[in-house]
């Protein structure tokens, strides 16, 4: 039963269509009369094709030498993998001997491809940068006929920043939007179709959709509540001027962020392995990175240990701002820490804590680096994103692994429109930009 089925499974492979060669690019034609035995092909003394009478009338896919037609006795082929204006010592032999040697040259040269061009590129960022020229000029206008005096060369100010958000920011988003909306790929990147919504439907629709999305939340938001819980608790115990040395302290804390991430990300993976450190202190034999959910505690505490100082020195300085004439007041009064923290603390952090928690949700949402340097996304499960990918090292896969440049540009686009809407909902909540 085992051998019907692969028989099977045989017959219904694919297999590849025979080459159409280019006559004289990078072949050197050879034709002999074919004996009994094996007879073998030498180019410059070294074996390129060896031809058993079994196979003589039938063409090989996988020999270097393929065949024209077969004629009673006379075998004639095209030498493939010539270099081309090089003279090639071809040898044929049989059983009994060398059938016959010559010379012979490939002639022609390296075809090359014509390019696609940049017109198009060019064409839509100079589309942009003049509409933002025309913006400006219109403000610049506007402010003069309108007598604003005071913002006289505002709009040349900022044209700078703005021209250079064009070319780096905005037309990028803009083909990646034209992008998820074709077939782009590897095989035809440059010539794709549009397709319209398809490439949505076929996110959507992924096994692995819900399940990336669901664990890029957990991510997120378990990492934004510890670094911003324990990089507050820190700057809070660090601001209390009886405790000595504080300037020390703040300096170690903040290593884990002055360290270039990698570095640190490569530092706990090795300690993680199985012959790591951690195995080596607890005497044990743990592999926590090829077990799912042991990877995915393991990539969120690393990145808790990154994040956590830049949340505790950022909200340093929002502490420090803070009048101390209202703290000592309430101190008189006989107000508990507790109904500090909660009546004058947290209140005028908000100006602070609004916009950090916000940012860090943007940030950790799309952090890559501790993902794919920790794990690579793995262990995989078989099918679709590994245990610890998130949307945005599954998007990487999909467009660098798979070369599906299309669907992955609509993953994207879905990634932009969740933050979007995230961004929107959260600052209407909490009223963020009057906060700042």
């Amino acid at each position: 039963m085992a051998d019907d089925e692969l028989e099977r499974m045989l017959a219904e492979i694919e297999a590849a269509q025979p080459v159409n060669i280019i006559e004289g690019y990078r072949t050197i034609d050879v034709e002999f009369e074919f004996g009994d035995g094996v007879h073998s092909i030498e180019s410059d003394g070294k074996t390129h094709t060896v031809i058993a009478e079994s196979n003589k009338s039938k063409i090989d896919p996988y020999s270097g030498c393929i065949a024209s037609y077969n004629v009673e006795k006379t075998y004639i082929c095209s030498l493939t993998g010539m270099i081309p204006n090089q003279e090639h010592l071809i040898t044929i032999s049989d059983d009994s001997g060398i059938i016959t040697q010559f010379k012979a040259t490939s002639l022609t040269e390296d075809i090359i491809p014509e390019g696609k061009g940049t017109s198009g590129v060019l064409f839509a960022i100079g589309s942009i940068i003049i509409s933002l020229i025309a913006l400006l000029s219109y403000g610049a206008w506007s402010d003069k006929r309108k007598g604003r005096h005071s913002a006289r060369g505002s709009h040349l100010y900022i044209a700078p920043a703005l021209l250079a958000l064009a070319v780096l920011t905005f037309y990028p988003v803009f083909y990646g939007f034209w992008l998820s909306l074709t077939d782009a790929s590897q095989t035809h990147l440059g010539d794709e179709a549009f397709i319209g919504l398809a490439n949505f439907w076929t996110v959507f629709s992924s096994d692995g959709f819900l399940r990336v999305t669901i664990f890029t939340l957990v991510w997120t938001i378990t990492n934004v509540i510890a670094h911003i819980s324990i990089g507050l608790f820190l700057a809070i115990l660090l601001n209390d001027k009886k405790i000595r040395g504080r300037v020390a302290y703040r300096t170690i804390m903040l290593l884990p962020w002055a360290i270039p991430s990698y570095i640190s990300v490569l530092i706990w993976r090795g300690i993680f392995q199985p012959d790591g450190l951690l195995n080596d202190l607890l005497g044990t034999d743990l592999n926590l990175l090829a077990d799912p959910t042991g990877a995915q505690i393991v990539v969120i505490l690393v990145n808790i240990w990154l994040g956590v100082p830049f949340m505790m020195m950022s909200l340093s300085g929002a502490l420090q701002s803070i009048p101390r004439d209202m703290f000592e007041a309430a101190e008189v009064d006989g107000v508990s820490r507790w109904d500090q923290f909660k009546f004058l603390t947290m209140p005028n952090l908000k100006s602070a804590l609004v916009p950090l928690s916000l940012l860090g949700f943007i940030w950790t949402f799309n952090m890559f680096n501790v993902i794919y340097l920790m794990t690579a996304g793995g262990p995989n499960l078989g099918y679709g994103p590994g245990s610890t990918d998130i949307l945005i090292t599954y998007v990487y896969d999909v467009a660098f692994i798979e070369g599906q440049y299309g669907i992955a540009a609509a993953w994207s686009v879905v990634i932009f429109a969740m933050l979007l809407a995230f961004s929107w909902y959260y600052m209407k909540r909490t009223n963020a930009t009057e906060a700042v």
